[in-house]
Order: C-alpha cells, then sequence, then structure tokens
C-alpha cells in the first residue's frame, strides 16, 4: 500500500533537493538515488520527478576509496530507509575491488565501469571519497584500476571530494596531499570543470592550506565555483578570473599576504570563514574596489584574538562599493568589524541581513540607511548590544518581512515593540516568551503567516491536569481572532503529554490553537504521536468541537522533522 507521505510534492521535492547535493559523500549520495528510484514506483508525484530527473541520477560517477571495506550501501539502505516499507531487492550497480600496493591493501567501491560501458557523454559530475591520510601513491593506483584514467570525461562539470577521518587514527594535522594529486589527475581527463568542491566535517581540515595555486591557475579559464574548507595559499590576486562564487577558510597559521586577493569582477558569492579582522583588507584589496558583480557576501571572524580598538579597523583608504548586493552575513566573537566593510555595506542595496551583535561596533551599522531590507537576522550573547539596532529597526519605515532574533533572555519588553512591524510575514523568535503574549502578538500582525518562538520557562506550564480539564480550558476560548498565521512552531524543555495525563501548557497550547482558524500546521518537540492523541480526545467533548472544530486537520509534526 503506498505511503500516505509519498503523495506530498513538498516533501518529494526535498528528498529530490537532497539526492543531487554532490556534497555529500558517496554513500549519502547512493542511499538517496536508490530511494528516489524506489519511491518512483510508489506514486504518481513520485514517478513524475523520477522521470524528469532519472538523466540526472545516472549523471554522477562515484568512487570510494577505503583502507577498510565498507558495508554494502544497498542493504544498509534497506535498513535504514525502507523499514517502514517493507524492504526492498533491487541491484546495485557499484562494483567493489581491492587493491594491493607495496603491501597495502586499499578498498575501493565505484560505478565507473558500468558507466564506461554506458558511455561516458552523461556524466556531469565526479564525487571521491578518500580517507585523510591517504598516501598519493595508492589513491593515483586506485583512480587507474578503476577505469577513471583510461578514456577522457569531456562533460564533467563538477569535482567534488570528499574526506573522511581515518577511524584508526585522528590524526590533528592531516596530510591532505592526495586532494592535490586526486585535482591533478580528474583536471588532466576532465579539462572542462567548473565547479570544484572539497567537503568534510572534521575541524581538523578547517583552515589548513593547500599549496594548489599554479594548478588552479592553470584551470582558471573553466572554473567558475570553488568551495573548500581549507585555504589556498599563493601570494597575489585570486588566479582565476571568472570566479563567481569562492567560499574558503584561511589559514590559521598563514599570514595573510600569503593568500590570494579576492578582486574578481565577477564573483557573485563570496564566502570567508576564519578570518582576523585586520586581514579583512589585504583580502578584499585596497584602495577602491569594486566587486560589480557581488550578490551574496559571507564573512566570519576568527575567534580568540586580541581585542582591536575600532579605530585601527577604520581606513580612509579603503573604499569597496557592492552595487548589486543582496545578502550579507557577518558573524564571528570579535570586538569589532572592520568600519569600512560597515559602511560600504550601508551603501549596497542590501535585501537580507544577518549579523551577530557579540562583535561590539556592529551597532554603528545604520540600518535605516537600507530602505529595500526585507530579511534581518540578529544574534547575540549579551543583550547589552541588541537595543541600539532594535532601536533602529522600530524607528524606521522599513518594511521588514522576515525577522529572526536569537539570545537567551525573556523578552517581556521585546514582543509588544515587535507589534510595530506590520509587514512581517515570517517571526522567528529564539528568545523566551511567554505563552499569553502570542495571540495580542499575532493578532496586531495582520500579515504573520510563520511564527516560531522559544518558550519562557513558567512552573505553572509543568503542572499535569486530566484530559477533562484540559477540555474545560479550551472550552473557555472564545476570544477568535481573524488572522493570517498559518504555521506556529513552539518550543518548550518538557513535553506537553505525560501519559494520560496533559501539563497545562498543553491545554493552553490548543486553546491558543484553537483561538486561529486560519492556522494550519503546528510544530513543538513533544511526538507527533502524543500531540495528535491529545487533539483528538479534546475533540471528543462536544464543546470543545464547536469552539475547535478546524484542529480535526491539524497538521501535527514533531521539531525533529524540520
Amino acid at each position: 500500500m503506498t505511503h500516505t507521505v509519498f503523495g506530498n510534492s513538498n516533501v518529494v521535492l526535498q528528498i529530490v533537493k537532497e539526492s543531487f547535493d554532490i556534497l555529500y559523500g558517496l554513500n549519502e549520495w547512493q542511499y538517496r538515488a536508490e530511494y528516489l528510484a524506489h519511491i518512483s514506483k510508489l506514486s504518481a508525484v513520485c514517478s513524475s520527478w523520477y522521470n524528469i530527473l532519472a538523466p540526472k541520477i545516472r549523471s554522477h560517477a562515484v568512487l570510494s576509496i577505503s583502507r577498510a571495506p565498507k558495508r554494502s550501501m544497498l542493504r544498509a539502505l534497506t535498513a535504514r530507509s525502507f523499514s517502514f516499507l517493507g524492504g526492498i531487492s533491487a541491484p546495485s550497480s557499484l562494483e567493489k575491488a581491492v587493491v594491493n600496493i607495496n603491501g597495502s591493501a586499499l578498498n575501493y567501491v565505484t560505478n565507473i565501469p558500468e558507466i564506461v560501458q554506458r558511455g561516458v557523454g552523461c556524466v556531469q559530475s565526479l564525487v571521491v571519497s578518500l580517507e585523510e591520510d591517504m598516501l598519493p601513491d595508492h589513491v593515483s593506483a586506485c583512480l587507474r584500476e578503476s577505469g577513471f584514467c583510461r578514456q577522457p570525461w569531456p562533460r564533467i562539470k563538477n569535482l567534488c571530494i570528499r574526506l573522511t577521518a581515518n577511524t584508526d587514527i585522528v590524526s590533528q594535522n592531516p596530510d591532505l596531499s592526495a586532494i592535490e594529486l586526486v585535482s591533478q589527475v580528474v583536471f588532466k581527463h576532465a579539462p572542462y570543470v567548473q565547479g570544484f568542491y572539497i567537503a568534510s566535517n572534521r575541524a581538523a581540515h578547517r583552515g589548513s592550506t593547500l599549496p594548489m595555486y599554479q594548478m588552479l591557475q592553470e584551470q582558471g579559464p573553466w572554473i567558475r565555483r570553488i568551495r573548500m574548507p581549507q585555504c589556498v595559499r599563493g601570494a597575489g590576486v585570486w588566479p582565476i578570473d571568472n570566479l563567481s562564487a569562492l567560499t574558503m577558510s584561511i589559514g590559521s597559521d598563514l599570514p595573510a599576504k600569503q593568500v590570494p586577493v579576492v578582486a574578481s569582477h565577477m564573483i557573485q558569492i563570496l564566502d570567508l570563514s576564519n578570518v582576523e579582522p585586520r586581514d579583512l583588507e589585504r583580502l578584499l584589496g585596497s584602495g577602491s574596489v569594486l566587486f560589480e558583480s557581488l550578490r551574496v557576501l559571507e564573512i566570519r571572524f576568527r575567534t580568540h584574538t586580541v581585542t582591536t580598538v575600532a579605530h585601527e579597523l577604520d581606513n580612509d583608504n579603503v573604499a569597496l562599493e557592492f552595487p548589486r548586493l543582496e545578502t550579507v552575513r557577518i558573524y564571528g566573537f570579535q570586538q569589532v568589524a572592520p568600519l569600512f566593510l560597515l559602511h560600504a555595506i550601508e551603501r549596497a542595496p542590501v535585501r537580507h541581513l544577518f549579523v551577530d551583535m557579540t562583535i561590539q561596533n556592529m551597532s554603528t551599522l545604520d540600518i535605516t540607511r537600507l530602505p529595500h531590507l526585507h530579511t534581518l537576522e540578529i544574534t547575540m550573547a549579551f543583550t547589552r548590544n541588541l537595543q541600539p539596532m532594535l532601536d533602529m529597526v522600530f524607528a524606521s519605515s522599513m518594511c521588514l518581512e522576515r525577522v529572526v532574533l536569537k539570545a537567551q533572555v525573556v523578552s517581556d519588553g521585546l514582543v509588544p515593540e515587535l507589534t510595530r512591524l506590520r509587514n512581517l510575514r515570517y517571526l522567528k523568535l529564539e528568545v523566551h516568551v511567554r505563552l499569553e503574549q502570542i495571540q495580542p502578538l499575532v493578532k496586531s500582525l495582520h500579515r504573520l503567516v510563520e511564527l516560531d518562538v522559544v518558550l519562557a520557562f513558567d512552573s505553572q506550564y509543568d503542572r499535569l491536569i486530566t484530559i477533562e480539564d484540559a477540555q474545560v480550558i479550551v472550552c473557555k476560548q472564545r476570544n477568535t481572532a481573524s488572522t493570517s498565521l498559518q504555521v506556529l512552531r513552539t518550543r518548550y524543555r518538557h513535553d506537553i503529554c505525560v501519559g494520560d495525563m496533559v501539563s497545562r501548557l498543553g491545554a493552553d497550547l490548543v486553546a491558543l490553537l484553537a483561538s486561529f482558524k486560519s492556522v494550519l500546521r503546528f510544530q513543538c518537540t513533544d511526538s507527533r504521536q502524543n500531540v495528535h492523541k491529545l487533539i483528538v480526545q479534546m475533540l471528543a467533548n462536544p464543546d470543545v468541537m464547536k469552539v475547535a472544530q478546524h484542529l480535526g486537520g491539524l497538521d501535527v509534526c514533531s521539531s525533529s522533522t524540520y
């Protein structure tokens, strides 16, 4: 029988989106590809997506190299993803082999031989999974044995190298020289690679350096996108004129003068992490610099550095211009950010701004000069830095539609101020909000569609009551509101249902939901089954049904869903 979830096109679209992110390693990619192939048989929605994207599934060549044999991916897939569907027995097209090199055994898994038989013309992406500290000669042997080096691959546009930690010996300073070798071999046989990605979850890989300046320069005419947790070592201007997207971490032990300057007039996305504030001028170029195509700028400053006074980072000789900049993200536990950067942001047509108020002089950023601002996200660890920014938000006539505020504080005075933002459609408060503040807030924000809040602790919330007492509380809810709210998400430290009892918070939440006739989805930290059971029990009372009938069709899910 078809599982109901596969009739939901949004769910299928999410599966499709995850299936073709080439930054996933071999195992994860194979899980999703096989999963998508299987669910195509389960509903018309899935089948339509699969028919459209079947060529895309076959466009990935994958090669995983490891010291120890890997578990059968198809068996793992069946166990992890299909248990509730009864399992499958689809064939796997992956070939496994062992290569002996000077007494060392390496295992690899690949679909390259099957692709070569079918024809390499359809392959657009190559994913190579490596364990760190592998010897380049060993990796080179596996590339040859897999059959990759026996023919050109003219249509490969993306190369992703996935690094995994050696489970036997976890090195704090891993040798990454195999990355350079893989890149050289692939660029030789696939000369038109445009996207170059290195993916890793290991902190030891971030900020390390790779001497790939010359190689990237030779590949430069074709490279458009680079994403890596490492830093490229090389003095001078970044070697690729046509680069449109760059994500890179600056080496902790590498002076800024040994990092290429990013001054490409073509670059559209620039994401720099582990940056010293005083080095930013060197990285972006000194004097008057025009980033005429830049649309997204993300900077994460390095943590735990020596305090620097603000005027040391205010350089009148630097004049950055971002005429097309739409999205800005600035993070990092720093005392200050360079003022020349903040001034450049004020002159740009920014629509989406994400700032970390632990950077103490961030409040000098005058957001009233950003008339096109649509989204604002503020993160803060110390509330003393928050108010100047909020004062500008509430005093301006900006048409903000999305606001996210993050802080571990109780927001008694904040919520009433938020009612002044009449154009809000999405509001996320990772501050502690009292439950009784939610209804007045939603009533005042007539365009609000989605609200996500963290509820403040209250010992009364945890008091357990019977279902009958909870029904009485809901029946007293006569204050219904005509709102646009469709999605309500709440988070609280405890479950709202315990056995056959319900917490006072659970009863008050159902009463709150009953007052919003427009709400379609409710999400909380308790399990979906518990909340759904609670609503069914509540609606069993005819008096509750009169005031909360619309909750019978409510889409309920737990916080783990998103």
